[in-house]
């Protein structure tokens, strides 16, 4: 009974994850069955993500997102100014978002088109430099991935 219970549950987990946070790419997307927390919205140019936090719906441009980290069951995505923290993983988050969000460290998943440079230090170590001021260690484990996404040897 209790390995009944254990194979449930995470097919639970990952159908709340799916609802928390969704791609909207059209408004065809939008209106289907797909995604039931989208509103359609014609005054958006590209893909946005509609977040569910304390029972709100936020709709936040993909373009918009500078990084979002992790932390245990919750993501805080860093837009702007503004900080949204939603109920989730990073692992469910990656599989929702476009190949131009990269994962470079095992609790950070940054915007390829918000980073302005890469330093690495007299350690060896990679840090990202993003247009805000912002400096995100790079984790050796993740560096591949990062230089594939900017198709460059770092």
């Amino acid at each position: 009974m209790i390995s009944a219970l254990s194979r449930a549950m995470p097919r639970e987990s990952k159908t709340t994850a799916r609802y928390r946070f969704t791609r909207v790419e059209n408004e065809r997307l939008a209106a289907s069955n797909a995604a039931p927390l989208a509103v359609q919205c014609g005054h958006r140019p590209g893909p946005f993500l509609v977040l569910r936090v304390r029972g709100r719906a936020i709709i936040v441009d993909e373009a918009s997102i500078e990084r979002i980290d992790g932390a245990a069951n919750y993501v805080r995505f860093h837009v702007g100014m503004e900080k949204h923290r939603v109920r989730g993983t990073l692992k469910d988050l990656e599989k929702v978002l476009p190949p131009q969000f990269v994962r470079s460290h095992r609790s950070t998943i940054i915007n390829a088109a918000a980073v302005h440079e890469f330093v690495r230090t007299p350690f060896g170590d990679l840090i990202a430099v993003l247009r805000s001021g912002a400096r995100l260690t790079v984790g050796r484990t993740f560096r591949r991935s990062v230089e594939a996404a900017f198709a460059v040897r770092l």
